[in-house]
């Protein structure tokens, strides 16, 4: 199957995430009353997992400061930049979300997941 240009083999969904949204209370309990964010489990997929990776990307993992991926998954309504993707018990935001060719068969994340540094 090609979407975008690419050869893109089913199987190659391979990778299990778990889709989440996230919603932000306020922690009562705290004299600072500190923005927590909740998650919310969606659903349990498999995804097609690719880091990112050139130069600028080397640099900054270097730093410690960013890891980025490209996470394709079958089409999931509802999810927007909003939620997040768990993989291996880390969190990554989702900065883009495309639905391929509008088609409503894949979409196509960029994540990101700042560490650390």
């Amino acid at each position: 199957m090609i979407l975008n240009g690419k050869m893109i083999n089913p199987g190659d969904l391979n990778t299990p995430i778990t889709l989440k949204s996230r919603s932000i209370n306020i922690d009562s309990g705290s004299a600072g009353r500190f923005r927590v964010p909740t998650y919310t489990e969606i659903d349990q997929v498999l995804a097609k997992w690719e880091n990112v990776h050139g130069g600028e990307v080397w640099a900054s993992q270097t730093l410690n400061a960013i890891k980025a991926a490209t996470v394709l998954i079958r089409y999931q309504a509802g999810l927007d930049e909003t939620c997040v993707v768990e993989k291996n018990g880390e969190v990554y935001d989702i900065v883009n979300i495309d639905n391929i060719q509008e088609k409503n068969e894949y979409m196509e994340l960029k994540v990101k997941k700042a560490v650390g540094g």
